[in-house]
């Protein structure tokens, strides 16, 4: 029995969304400074800040952190209070224990400087398959799924497959958004991904299909026209 990721049709369909999201992506990037770099730090630090904050509540602290703590030895230099203090207005604040202790453990055991090994990444404080992902895609420009509920729920709907909370781990959709970032590219597609489950995908019942490029390949959108009839 065939699975969803054999035959023509699926790497056809891969092709067709990959280009249409580059194309949508040029004109819709949410535009955000951690965006326009690909310094490994700076772009975990703003992985932390955005676990359950909106990026622009974000903006302005991870501005003036980034002046303030330009690398992980600047963190340790001014110690686990200092950092609270400067991040007490986003919240949540194991945040500021967890960039703590990563930059402590970052300084002692790789002078400084984030391993490019995935297990590496994971096995520091607070990092889990998401931050390194995105360490590695947005850093490194290398072609690892951003899987979260934004990203799966485009895909699960495009390719009709049912969405779990257990599908950001799941291998289907992990070789799915491999398929869809292993070209030149990763980290725009990766981006246009994001942003496209954003303002078009939503996440409620009824997401603008109307104004969707993909809706002519889309599962949901061609059962919701049917339940329409």
């Amino acid at each position: 029995m065939r699975t969803i990721t054999e035959g023509k049709n699926y790497f056809k369909k891969i092709k067709v969304i990959r280009a249409e999201l580059l194309i949508w992506g040029g004109q819709n990037f949410r535009k955000f400074p951690w965006r326009e770099t690909s310094d490994p730090y700076k772009i975990i630090i703003a992985e932390v800040m955005l676990h359950r904050t909106k990026a622009d509540q974000v903006k302005d602290v991870y501005e003036k952190f980034i002046l303030k703590y330009p690398d992980f030895e600047s963190i340790v230099k001014a110690g686990r209070e200092a950092v609270k203090t400067d991040l007490k207005s986003l919240g949540l604040f194991w945040r500021a224990d967890l960039l703590y202790d990563m930059a402590f453990e970052i300084v002692e055991k790789y002078g400084g400087k984030l391993p490019l090994e995935k297990k590496k990444l994971m096995a520091m404080p607070g990092v889990g398959n998401y931050i390194a992902a995105a360490v590695l895609c947005f850093g490194y420009n290398f072609p690892e799924p951003i899987l979260d509920t934004n990203t799966v729920r485009v895909l699960g709907r495009i390719f009709g497959i049912n969405i779990t909370d257990s599908s950001r781990r799941s291998k289907l959709f992990y070789d799915i958004m491999h398929d869809l970032i292993d070209f030149w590219n990763p980290k725009t597609v990766s981006f246009a991904l994001i942003d496209y489950a954003n303002v078009v995908c939503l996440a409620s019942k009824k997401p603008r299909c109307e104004i969707c490029s993909l809706k002519d390949i889309c599962k949901f959108y061609s059962i919701s026209k049917q339940v329409e009839c």
